[in-house]
C-alpha cells in the first residue's frame, strides 16, 4: 500500500478528488464492516485477540466511502486472489478452527513462546492505527494507485499496514502454536509477498519516483531492505 504525503506537483492534480460513491463502494463497505463485527463476536474468548485485526477491517470499510478514484489499477485473477487471500486467510482460518476444530489453534504450553507471541501481538496492536490513518483516503484492497504516501510510518516502511499484520498474526500464531497454524501462517506470508509485488507494479507504473522510494525504504521496516524485482508489466 502506498503512503500519505501527497506529492507536491504544484497543481490541483496532486489532490485526491472525492467522487460519488458507486454501488460497489457501498457493498464493499457493508461487507467489510459485517466481517469485522461478526468474526470476533462468534469466536469465543479468542475473539478478543482478533478485535485489533478486525479494527483494521472497520477502517477499510470506511475507506470505501472516502477514498479517491484510482489513477491506475491492476486487474486479473492473480492480483485479486493475492489481495483477498492476504486479507481473509488468517482470520477465516482462526474462526473456522475455533468453531469446528479447536485443537488446530490450541494454546501453546511453552511459556517462552507464549510470552514472545504476546509481545509481538501487542506491538502490532499498538501501531495498527498509525499507518491506517495516513492511508485512509488512498486505501485499496485490489492493487491500485490513488495517491503516493511517503510520510509518517511510510518513512520507515513501504508497507507498514502489512508490517503490523505480520506482528499480530505471528504473535497470535506463537501463542496458539500448532503445526497446521504454522503452515497457514507461512502460506499467508507467501500470499502477502505476491500482494506486495502486484501493488508495487502499479505504483512503479504510475509514479516514476517510486523506484527511488523503494531504494531507500524497506518493505516492512527500516531493515532489512527486502528488495525484490517487481513483476514485468
Amino acid at each position: 500500500m502506498s503512503a500519505d504525503t501527497t506529492l507536491d506537483m504544484g497543481s490541483d492534480a496532486s489532490r485526491i478528488v472525492r467522487q460519488p460513491r458507486s454501488i460497489s463502494d457501498w457493498v464493499g463497505s457493508a461487507c467489510f464492516a459485517a466481517f469485522a463485527l461478526l468474526l470476533p463476536l462468534t469466536s469465543g474468548r479468542a475473539g478478543l485477540l482478533l478485535l485489533p485485526a478486525m479494527l483494521h477491517e472497520i477502517v477499510v470499510s470506511v475507506s470505501f466511502l472516502i477514498r479517491g478514484r484510482a489513477k491506475r489499477s491492476l486487474s486479473g485473477f492473480g492480483p485479486r486472489l493475492a489481495a483477498y487471500g492476504a486479507t481473509f486467510v488468517m482470520p477465516v482460518f482462526w474462526w473456522t478452527a475455533r468453531r469446528w476444530s479447536p485443537a488446530l489453534v490450541a494454546e501453546t504450553a511453552v511459556p517462552t513462546l507464549k510470552a514472545v507471541g504476546s509481545v509481538l501481538w501487542l506491538a502490532g496492536v499498538l501501531f495498527v492505527l498509525w499507518p491506517l490513518w495516513y492511508m485512509r483516503r488512498s486505501f485499496s484492497i485490489e492493487p491500485a494507485a490513488r495517491d503516493l504516501v511517503t510520510a509518517g510510518p511510510y518513512r520507515l516502511a513501504r508497507h507498514p499496514i502489512y508490517a503490523t499484520q505480520i506482528l499480530m498474526f505471528s504473535g497470535f500464531t506463537l501463542v496458539h502454536l500448532t503445526l497446521v497454524h504454522g503452515v497457514v501462517l507461512i502460506a499467508w506470508l507467501a500470499v502477502l509477498h505476491l500482494r506486495v509485488q502486484y501493488e508495487e507494479r502499479v505504483l512503479c507504473a504510475e509514479y516514476p519516483e517510486y523506484e527511488l522510494y523503494r531504494a531507500r525504504v524497506g518493505a516492512f521496516g527500516p531493515w532489512p531492505r527486502m528488495h525484490h524485482t517487481v513483476p514485468a508489466h
